[in-house]
């Protein structure tokens, strides 16, 4: 008897054991996340699982599912703030399954889920940190997996069967239990089994197993590929019932002899398989297994059909799939934690830069490391002697919902300590007078003759005590040309042209814009634009034209004049995107973003990526900023946790090789 066989004949315990296990959190977290978009992680064994619960979400929802390896997963860039993420793994312990954790986490995954016969592994204890996540157990009666996981497969299989049923409309309770447990006992008897073996018993090591099979069938064909492959028990190759007939059936022109086709086939292919079946030549090996409905009971069922055709597979060329022989490389290949340290420097900051750089699609030679980046930029940020920091006021200070109030008290309180410890607050702003107005109502009056604020993107640069309602900027020629022009181009806009002109600034809300795409291609026609006398930015909100010598570092270039050498000028703000208003003001080593940002390295970068913006992520880094013992003001960037989750223990079970 094999190591392999002897897996399987206790197979069914494994069965009894999962069919009275408590499967309710796991239902509940189908149930949760039926409406949501979902990734399913798998290598190896899991990633058949990963299969299975796809084709449970697709027949109990009509929901689809991505599969993807942790690999992809973690190379992946796309937002998963409205998608669940599902991780399947046996051991919960290997260094990519942990990898997954940390990548799902930093890619904003609005819940994640995993299912593992070993929740107190690595990446569950990562995982159940956080309220919003599930981690599921499921027995097993034999812990010790072998090669290929047989138990831990069929035990998360079956946990989600069951799960399923209590989440079906139509459960079928204990009666799916009863029956499960009679078509594996029935499947693993030695008669079924020795039965498989006749079919495969001419197969030689060297002939190619040519897997044709229904694609609603893909988890039992991946299980027979990946089994077979994995154990070196011949080639095979893996097509569906149509793609076969787009060149994959010249193999058989030319090697026929030396080719056996196994097909997996569904009561909805099975026509499909009849008709080609005809065109096939008659002398060639063929071996057909039907699975009915392909629904969830029979997708399970198929499972072990699969286990049982590896099992023949390998009793025919001699190999045991269970215990195949690795060699030392192989071993040192799994347990490499390559992935992990990737998963690693793949933050939530590096993943918002690594998102522009690749929207802007840079072809030039120049490239840049953004890990390498991003971790320099942290050091320079920690290092820096801190002597003033300048805020952009709308998105940053505060939120879109607030705009027509005050800042936060308690952001106020913080920039109140921070002037208490010397440090210098400025403003640069895309506002006017409201900046100001508002500014003055909550910060202490004491500090307003020593408060800067650049008011219309730093064209008029005044003390807060000023109220420049009163003391108002000279008007510029340019920009009332500009606002000329706007006016008469009602085709650019929603109905009246509803812009603000203040003298050194035009503000035109973007929901008033009739194509927001086309607006800036049609201001190529403006006569001070054209010139490049006049520019524009976008704000969250709004676009702003200016004159072209106006910027926001006017307000970091007045606070210089004031500050002793080597003390730095901190500037946070929101709108860092290439062409958001903030980019210039952010575009330097101690520039940080709470909201966009841009692709260029010395460009502007943030610190949470997108999982904590605005005033909150604001909070945060003023919370950060510090008086050390030598008496300088600097930002303890350890103390805002950035790499918490990613950096906690990775300690493995290295003898545990099930993924």
């Amino acid at each position: 008897m094999s190591r392999f066989g002897e897996k399987l004949d206790t197979l069914l315990r494994t069965t009894e054991l999962v069919a009275t296990a408590d499967v309710l959190l796991l239902a509940e977290a189908l149930r949760q996340g039926q409406h949501r978009p979902a990734v399913a992680i798998g290598s190896g064994g899991s990633a058949i699982t990963a299969q299975y619960f796809a084709r449970c979400r697709e027949t109990l929802f009509e929901a689809a599912t991505q599969v993807v390896t942790p690999a992809e997963f973690v190379l992946a860039n796309d937002s998963l703030e409205q998608s669940d993420v599902w991780l399947f793994s046996a051991g919960a312990n290997n260094a990519d399954s942990i990898a997954s954790a940390v990548a799902a986490r930093a890619r904003g995954a609005a819940q994640i889920h995993l299912l593992t016969r070993n929740p107190s592994g690595t990446a569950a204890q990562l995982l159940a940190a956080d309220p919003r996540n599930t981690v599921v157990g499921f027995p097993v009666a034999d812990a010790k997996d072998g090669f290929l996981a047989t138990h831990s497969l069929f035990g998360s299989v079956l946990a989600l069967l069951f799960a399923s049923d209590l989440v079906s409309v139509d459960p079928l309770g204990e009666a799916l239990g009863a029956a499960v447990i009679g078509r594996v006992r029935e499947l693993l008897r030695p008669s079924n089994r020795q039965a498989v073996q006749a079919q495969f018993a001419d197969l030689r090591s060297d002939d190619l197993l040519l897997l044709v099979a229904d694609p609603q069938l893909r988890a039992i064909a991946e299980l027979i590929e990946t089994s077979v492959w994995e154990a070196a028990l011949c080639p095979i190759q893996r097509t569906d019932l149509r793609n076969f007939a787009h060149g994959r059936h010249t193999w058989i022109h030319h090697r026929g002899e030396r080719t056996i086709i196994l097909g997996l086939v569904s009561e909805d292919g099975a026509d499909i398989w009849e008709r080609a079946d005809t065109f096939l030549p008659p002398a060639l090996r063929r071996h057909v297994f039907t699975f009915g409905n392909a629904g969830r009971m029979r997708m399970a069922a198929g499972i072990i059909q699969g286990l049982i055709i590896v099992e023949a597979i390998g009793v025919a060329t001699g190999i045991d799939p269970g215990k195949p022989g690795i060699g030392d490389f192989g071993r040192k290949l799994y347990e490499d934690d390559g992935l992990l340290a990737l998963a690693r420097q793949f933050g939530p900051a590096v993943r918002h830069k690594r998102a522009a750089a690749l929207e802007h699609d840079d072809v030039s030679e120049e490239r840049f490391c953004i890990r390498a980046a991003s971790a320099e930029r942290r050091e320079t940020l920690a290092a820096a002697q801190i002597g003033a920091i300048v805020f952009d006021y709308d998105g940053t200070l505060i939120s879109d919902d607030e705009r027509f109030g005050h800042p936060r008290a308690a952001i106020i309180s913080e920039l109140v300590r921070l002037n208490a410890l010397g440090v210098k607050i400025a403003f640069a702003t895309g506002r006017g007078g409201s900046g100001g107005k508002a500014l003055r109502a909550v910060l202490p009056a004491e500090m307003h003759d020593h408060v800067l604020i650049g008011y219309y993107n730093g064209a008029y640069v005044r003390q807060l005590s000023v109220d420049i309602e009163v003391d108002r900027p000279p008007s510029d020629p340019d920009l009332a040309q500009t606002l000329s022009w706007l006016e008469s181009r009602p085709d650019l806009f929603l109905g009246a042209f509803g812009g603000r002109f203040s003298d050194v600034q035009i503000s035109v809300k973007l929901d008033n814009l009739a194509d927001r795409l086309a607006f800036p291609v049609a201001l190529t026609d403006c006569p001070p634009i054209a010139s490049g006398t006049i520019r524009f930015r976008r704000s969250g909100h709004s676009i702003d034209f200016f004159a072209a010598s106006t910027s926001k570092l006017s307000v970091v270039d007045r606070l210089r004049q004031t500050l002793p050498d080597g003390a730095a000028i901190f500037c946070i703000g929101d709108s860092g995107a290439r062409d958001g208003n903030d980019n210039e003001l952010l575009s330097h080593a101690h520039g940080i973003s709470v909201g966009t940002v841009c692709d260029r390295r010395d460009g502007c970068w943030t610190l949470f990526g997108k999982e904590l913006t605005g005033p909150e992520a604001l909070m945060r880094l003023l919370q950060a900023v510090k008086r050390e013992d030598d008496g300088r003001v600097r930002m303890d960037v350890l103390s805002l946790g950035l790499d918490s989750f990613a950096e906690m223990s990775t300690k493995r079970e290295h003898n545990d090789p099930a993924a």
